[in-house]
């Protein structure tokens, strides 16, 4: 695996010119790169913090100097005790809710802890995978307003179901999510939280949000490499694509076919969907078939190509990068550097 260090802080400025031209706070996912140090990069840039969705993250995210974290996936259980044990330790850290159980659990934990935690409540705008239904919100409002040692900040309302190519049927998923989110800012409002946090956006929704008033914060996180997805969804160019993975051809039938040394134990087959296989002059190529080791490509060319380097562009970063145990950091202004991708992995 490759990343282009060069590309991704073009791609990190360029999000949060945006957050920063329009008033919202930007608090990218970690889990796209999962290295403490690109965090660093996008904290130094503008951002408030970093967004994780395992508690195993946030502790490796801690470690590495990031002290401002919010776990935007629902927890359960005994895992509320190492967010507290975070919490003790100076970390500034908010928990995603969508239940009264996991308040009354984070508000034992903290209270065992003497720390204050701190709350969003999800709630489900059409994903239909976690998040509270906005019929239901007002029992973990009250919940969350009167438990001890928690602090509610806000909600979340997180869309990743808002992935079409077409921008405009983008923007009017997203206009439909702002009026069933109204509603709930109005009831917060009326119990005292005059200005709760709204954290919203994944990178094919970000920047629809950046122009939304009940917004104030965006949590995009793909942007920092970018991928096929992307691309294909007319949020960046193959040029703004930050990852990949290099492989050798090893195999080939003159006219056919030839075979690359990475399948899908190195470059993750996200949805069904092939990489894109790239030469170093910019050609593109068609893959046939993939296996765990193996990237079959189609070729015409008669002459031969073994021992020769291609690069595959993911159709998904985030699930690729989880594959590898450290990346190449490509740079023209200093040598490839090796960095531990210190999140990987962290599934607990």
């Amino acid at each position: 695996m490759v990343i282009d260090l060069d590309q991704v802080r073009l791609n990190i400025n360029k999000i949060q010119s945006v957050a920063t031209k329009t008033g919202k706070d930007l608090r990218p996912h970690s889990k796209t790169h999962k290295i403490p140090y690109l965090s660093q990069l996008q904290i130094q840039a503008g951002a408030n913090g970093v967004c994780v969705q395992k508690v195993a993250e946030a502790e490796v995210m801690f470690n590495g100097g990031i002290k401002d974290i919010f776990l935007s996936n629902e927890i359960i259980g005994t895992k509320f005790n190492r967010v507290a044990s975070l919490i003790q330790k100076g970390c500034n850290m908010v928990v995603a809710v969508d239940n009264i159980q996991s308040v009354e659990e984070f508000s034992r934990a903290c209270n065992y802890f003497s720390v204050e935690g701190h709350v969003m409540i999800d709630v489900n705008v059409g994903m239909n995978r976690c998040g509270i239904d906005p019929a239901d919100f007002s029992p973990l409002l009250k919940a969350a307003a009167n438990s001890r040692n928690i602090v509610l900040d806000g909600i979340m309302a997180y869309d990743g179901q808002i992935n079409y190519p077409d921008p405009e049927k983008r923007k009017s998923e997203v206009l439909k999510e702002e009026k069933m989110i109204i509603p709930i800012i109005k009831e917060m409002n009326s119990h005292g939280y005059s200005n709760p946090k709204v954290s919203v956006g994944g990178t094919p929704t970000w920047e629809i949000w950046s122009g939304v008033d009940i917004a104030n914060e965006l949590q995009p996180g793909t942007y920092v490499y970018y991928d096929t997805h992307c691309m294909h969804m007319g949020l960046c160019s193959i040029d703004e694509i930050a990852i990949g993975v290099v492989s050798t051809v090893t195999s080939e039938k003159l006219g056919e076919r030839f075979v690359l040394d990475a399948g899908y134990k190195s470059v993750s087959l996200d949805q069904g969907v092939y990489p894109t296989v790239v030469d170093g002059e910019g050609n593109q190529y068609d893959v046939i078939a993939m296996s765990e080791e193996h990237t079959v490509v189609r070729s015409a060319d008669y002459s031969s190509k073994l021992g020769k380097k291609f690069i595959l562009l993911p159709y998904h970063s985030c699930t690729t990068t989880d594959l590898w145990d450290g990346t190449y950091a490509i740079s023209k202004n200093s040598s490839p550097e090796y960095v531990i991708i210190q999140g990987r992995g962290k599934r607990e």
